[in-house]
């Protein structure tokens, strides 16, 4: 809901309020200039009817919705909006295809629109009630295409986004498109353009064409399946492997042998799923054949919206950080450039999800342990012994920046909240952040960073850390993040690193870091699926398929 009323900020003709900051008083909500009898009259009067309710189906967000609504037909004397009949049709069609984007029709009154353009209303007040009716589903599907149905904020997910719309652009494409009678046109335009959510979106058809046809058969478990092996369940996968693509559906081979082509096609479904690919069917590759199409159906529905929440205000520049892939990508004028493993937070430590600028690299960091780390390693270790100083290569340190002889701390009257040193590791290659750290200030203290655990980028599933992201690359990403071939090329950045000093370097220009979690995305020109390590796919799935508190035509007597 805050998307659509964020959607009715931008395209209002009236002056937009801040959302945070409306004080609604029932004073306040009445509409102005009462216009004559007839159907603008019967618009207005439904306002009045609805701005005096105190507690609208949906709370205060549907109660704001309802005066950003009041205020657009305001600024146009009241009159009805979905006069001409083709402006209905394009409606209908537009609602019929947001099954296409994994939304719901229902969700934008496809029953009620059918109802409507078979038997047009003929009294004002059904008039009226209808046109309305209409204008919340436009408005409500547009927003939905562009932003997505569910507020991330709702889910713990932190993007701070859509605070600099284009507020003029967008209300006067609005305009121009009731004026000129163009819904598809504008629905087809407020859809996101982008070509990971095209794949997405022919992913979904693709799927739901395979679950039409029956789907695809279990694969019943044995002892592994390799190469050279003779087994009747041979004959089952290569039909499994089939229906999904990973072999041709013109191969004509039915033994039971499982030869090259199947090596292959197993392999080309272990990459599709975020697997090391050996070619080998084992327990890990056997559950995941298994998952019924439904739930890859789910998948993709559900990671539309996500990548909904983030695309239409993607930068041009950026670094994109996908927890549930272990990867980091970093665009640049709207490409990708680069990429390289990472290493994620590990479970009850999960990496929190969010965007913030980042604005400078360190050199040689130093690293103070966070308080999520005192609290559940440093100290309960330092209470059995302090050699875990000697073994970290830490220091205690005071708050006037000497150093605390180890002896002289009684570990077990400190908790996190009230220790009053910080324990601080020296730069180096065997400090916990390697040679090089990238800031982005943000309150879950959360950054990335180098690591001398190298060994760990070579793990298919890297949930190893308390949080932070590991790179494997930090030296090529510093390089690409300072934006500066000259001064600090990758050999500069070498050469700085190997003085031994810290040093800070900032950014010629803040690049937005988005820490993100997709378990369906894209991988060149095909669709990945990844486990949900952490999971969240769920709690996204339940929201997305909950029915929106709607806009009701019992309430006009129809």
């Amino acid at each position: 809901m805050i998307g659509i009323l964020l959607l009715w900020l931008a395209f209002s003709p009236v002056q937009p309020v801040q959302v945070k900051s409306v004080a609604m008083q029932p004073e306040q909500l009445q509409p102005q200039n009462v216009p004559p009898a007839g159907i603008p009259r019967k618009i207005y009067d439904r306002f009045d009817w609805l701005i005096r309710q105190k507690s609208p189906e949906g709370g205060s967000e549907r109660a704001l919705f309802n005066i950003r609504l009041e205020r657009f037909y305001a600024a146009r004397g009241f009159q009805p909006v979905w006069t001409a009949r083709t402006m209905v049709f394009e409606l209908m069609s537009a609602v019929e295809a947001a099954v296409d984007d994994g939304l719901d029709p229902a969700d934008y009154h496809l029953r009620e629109i059918r109802g409507f353009y078979t038997n047009p209303p003929v009294s004002p007040e059904q008039i009226a009630c209808y046109d309305l009716l209409l204008t919340e589903s436009f408005f409500t599907l547009a927003s939905h295409l562009r932003y997505g149905k569910v507020n991330p904020e709702t889910l713990d997910i932190h993007l701070d986004l859509h605070h600099e719309r284009s507020r003029s652009a967008l209300e006067y494409r609005l305009n121009r498109f009731i004026a000129t009678q163009q819904i598809a046109v504008a629905l087809k335009e407020i859809r996101l353009q982008h070509p990971v959510y095209d794949l997405l979106r022919k992913g979904l058809a693709r799927y739901r064409t395979i679950a039409r046809e029956g789907g695809w058969p279990i694969v019943p478990e044995g002892p592994k399946l390799q190469e050279g092996v003779r087994q009747s369940r041979v004959t089952i996968l290569r039909e499994r492997l089939k229906i999904a693509g990973d072999i041709s559906r013109q191969s004509t081979d039915t033994s039971t042998v499982y030869n090259r082509e199947l090596v292959d096609g197993v392999k080309r479904f272990q990459k599709r799923n975020g697997m090391e690919a050996d070619g080998v069917v084992g327990a890990a590759t056997l559950r995941l054949m298994n998952i019924p199409v439904a739930r890859r159906i789910d998948a993709i529905r559900l990671n539309l919206e996500r990548y909904r929440w983030f695309l239409s205000d993607l930068e041009p520049t950026s670094i994109l950080v996908n927890v549930a892939s272990f990867t980091l990508r970093y665009v640049e004028n709207g490409r990708y450039r680069w990429s390289t493993r990472v290493v994620v937070g590990k479970p009850g430590r999960e990496t929190p999800l969010f965007k913030a600028d980042m604005q400078y690299v360190i050199l040689n960091p130093q690293w103070v342990i966070p308080p999520t780390i005192l609290d559940k390693d440093a100290l309960p270790a330092l209470r059995k012994s302090s050699s875990y100083l000697s073994h970290k290569h830490l220091r205690i340190i005071a708050s006037n920046g000497s150093v605390v002889n180890p002896e002289s701390v009684n570990w077990s009257q400190y908790s996190a909240r009230n220790f009053p040193y910080r324990l601080q590791q020296s730069a180096g290659d065997q400090g916990s952040l390697g040679r090089v750290k990238f800031m982005f200030p943000n309150p879950y203290i959360v950054f990335l960073h180098d690591t001398p655990h190298k060994e760990l980028f070579a793990e298919s599933i890297r949930n190893f850390s308390s949080g932070c992201v590991r790179v494997q690359n930090p030296v090529d990403l510093a390089a690409l993040v300072l934006q500066d071939s000259v001064t600090w090329s990758k050999e500069n950045v070498i050469a700085a690193i190997n003085r031994g000093k810290t040093r800070i370097v900032f950014l010629p220009k803040r690049i937005p870091v988005y820490i993100l979690y997709l378990t369906a995305t894209d991988e060149g020109d095909e669709l990945h699926f990844l486990d949900d390590i952490y999971n969240r796919d769920d709690r996204v799935l339940k929201a997305l398929t909950t029915p929106l508190p709607q806009f009701k035509t019992e309430s006009c007597g129809l």
